[in-house]
């Protein structure tokens, strides 16, 4: 998902004009007192008790890396489902294989309800949001018909210890009770069938609009879906509240869509019948666009409702299907251009690239849409080459009421008004497709591991197609203006409970900025080889924060406790400014001092007047003494100093940059 950067900008500024908060951690104490303030926030990770217990268990290791014995649950979805684009009522059936790959027998499941989101509970009688959310008309285990449980009924069953069988819906998620235990290493069978109303625009991640002169519906959290079972905390009951997102698990969708003919549809996965809903002439044009390094229009102005076959009492069916993959979302028009181009992916195994498709579908009238396909190229090409090559045989790119929300192989984009904007949107809801879609963590436990990491990808992707732009000072700056005060919320706090701006800086801006400090402490080399370490290894798996941690201190040969635990774990700033600056004769003399509570390698930079300049770094390890809040080095120089400066390029987030530079005669 994308947080909106100048929706988040005014609500700091915002913030800004209010009276200044108190900030979390006293400050530190001035003058000389400040040389024995020591460094309390220097400590080292601990992982949480279940994560250990993982450990122990040989599901995780210490180095990082999955464990010996590390097991998923697996799972593959049939679905059919028919949408009315009018009524916007949606009917599904699905069959779900589980096969559980635990060490433990299952007698309960959970399953998400997302759409009881839109119901009375959450957002009032009378608003447009209440859907009815998700009417579950069956459920059923290997054969057998749940019952629908009340609280009361079950409740009343423990008092007489009768047996309790069936399910309970409270909120956003059915608590199952299996009339038998799945066993371990057995799979069970699970039908449903369900219908529910798709919401207004207004809503979070899915929705539909009436605009530019024709509707789109952009669905998902559409089907009931099975709730995570994994290693570490067993059975993820966490409800969906609007503002967390999700934690799923890898399997495989064939899923089977009708809705009238010449409605396009784009959705994950590959399509399989594309002789039964596309016309020769736009199968044909799909052909060229394989082919091409520029963008084919597929569905132009001329073919707009007619793109699709006729079908069969004018309906027509479209089949997906995709493998490893965490989710299933779609989009839907007849009033959708399309447009398609190649992109090419690296090998991972160093071979040729990979052509795969891009596809583009939006409304005429879209501001800079005619350049989204080859936005969705550049993105996907920059990211495989930066990260890890993009592994999916397609990614679709859909315009409509989302904003900006990420799904396998399909993104929901909205309608930005200017070619840079479009394209950060863009590329950050492609580059989700590393995170978490390829690499599959809790997102609304720890948000920094999607978005923070992702936010940190789109900056790279922004500044190499718009290199005048300056996304790192952006996203930088978004983080400073709460950074160390009480409207601030640590990076290790579940997403849920974190509100107002806190929301955008602790899941989006300071993990983007950070990734950027960290690639500049370790080294591009290091940090890169890190980062595809981990990506490789947790590709279609569940990794904690401890795994990243871990990963990133193996690959770099070094402890970074002293980087996760203030800036992970608490609210603590870096602050380091220029404390005495002593021209010589062929060098200069720097005291740096520390007044943050978070330390950080220091990069001084020397200019001369000839405009020559000569850079030195204060490794961290001379700021990990407790009892060091000041270091002095002697900087070999020619001709005359002009100018030093401390972190000139911002690649850490120095809360008062007003003593980071020195001039003869002043500041």
């Amino acid at each position: 998902m994308n947080v909106r950067r100048t929706a988040l900008l005014a609500v700091l500024v915002l913030g800004a004009c209010a009276p200044v908060s108190e900030p979390i951690i006293a400050p530190l104490p001035q003058g000389a007192a400040l040389d024995t303030a020591g460094r309390p926030f220097v400590r080292r990770v601990e992982p949480t008790t279940e994560y250990s217990r993982a450990v122990q268990a040989g599901t995780r290791s210490q180095t990082g890396a999955p464990g010996a014995n590390y097991w998923q649950q697996a799972v593959r979805y049939q679905i059919t489902a028919e949408l009315d684009p009018q009524t916007r009522v949606l009917t599904g059936q699905e069959r779900l294989t589980y096969r559980n790959r635990s060490p433990n027998a299952l007698p309960e499941v959970r399953f998400n309800l997302y759409q009881n989101l839109f119901t009375e509970a959450f957002y009032g009688r009378g608003s447009p949001m209440n859907t009815g959310g998700l009417k579950l008309s069956a459920l059923v285990f290997n054969g057998d018909t749940l019952r629908l449980i009340t609280q009361a009924q079950y409740e009343a069953n423990q008092r007489e210890s009768r047996p309790n069988v069936g399910y309970i819906v409270t909120g956003t998620l059915a608590r199952v009770i299996l009339p038998r235990p799945i066993a371990r290493g057995d799979s069970a069978v699970f039908q449903a069938a369900w219908s529910y109303t798709v919401p207004p625009q207004q809503a979070p991640r899915t929705g539909w609009e009436d605009a530019l002169g024709g509707r789109v519906l952009q669905v998902a959290q559409w089907y009931p879906q099975i709730a995570v079972y994994d290693d570490v905390v067993g059975t993820d009951v966490t409800p969906y509240r609007e503002q967390g997102e999700f934690y799923l698990e890898y399997g495989d969708f064939d899923v089977t869509l009708t809705l009238p003919a010449g409605w396009l549809v784009g959705g994950t996965g590959a399509l399989q019948n594309p002789q039964d809903v596309l016309t020769p002439l736009v199968r044909q044009r799909l052909e060229t666009a394989a082919r091409s390094d520029s963008t084919t229009s597929i569905v132009g102005r001329d073919l707009i409702g007619n793109g699709t076959a006729q079908g069969n009492n004018g309906r027509v069916t479209w089949r997906f299907a995709a493998q490893n993959v965490r989710d299933f979302a779609w989009a839907t028009s007849n009033r959708y251009l399309w447009d398609a181009r190649r992109a090419q992916i690296p090998d991972a195994s160093g071979g040729g690239p990979r052509d795969i498709l891009v596809h583009s579908l939006y409304r005429p009238g879209a501001p800079g849409w005619e350049q989204s396909a080859h936005y969705g190229e550049h993105s996907i090409e920059y990211h495989s080459r930066q990260m890890v090559p993009y592994v999916y045989p397609q990614i679709t790119v859909t315009e409509g009421p989302i904003y900006g929300m990420e799904y396998p192989m399909i993104v929901f984009i909205g309608r930005p008004t200017t070619a840079l904007e479009l394209y950060e949107v863009i590329t950050h809801e492609l580059g989700h497709e590393w995170f978490p879609m390829m690499v599959g963590q809790d997102e609304a436990a720890f948000a920094w591991m999607d978005e923070g990491f992702t936010t940190y990808i789109e900056n790279n992707a922004t500044k190499n197609l718009f290199p005048a732009s300056d996304p790192y000072g952006t996203t930088q700056g978004q983080y400073l203006q709460i950074a160390g005060e009480k409207a601030e919320a640590p990076l290790m706090q579940h997403i849920d409970l974190v509100f107002g701006p806190a929301f955008g800086v602790s899941a989006y801006m300071k993990p983007g900025t950070l990734l950027r400090s960290l690639q500049r402490t370790l080294g591009d080399s290091v940090f890169f080889a890190g980062m595809r370490e981990y990506s490789r290894q947790w590709q279609f798996k569940h990794p904690y924060p401890w795994d990243f941690f871990n990963t990133m201190e193996r690959v770099a040969g070094q402890d970074l406790d002293w980087f996760w635990y203030p800036f992970w774990y608490r609210t603590v700033t870096l602050d380091q400014g220029l404390s005495i600056v002593t021209p010589g004769s062929g060098n200069v003399t720097v005291t740096v001092r520390d007044f943050g509570q978070a330390p950080s390698p220091s990069e001084i930079v020397v200019t001369n007047t000839a405009g020559q300049s000569v850079t030195h770094t204060i490794p961290i390890q001379q700021w990990l003494n407790p009892s060091t809040r000041a270091v002095t080095v002697t900087i070999p120089v020619t001709g005359t100093v002009a100018r030093v400066e401390l972190d000139p390029g911002h690649y850490y987030p120095d809360v008062n940059r007003r003593n980071n530079s020195w001039v003869p005669g002043g500041r």
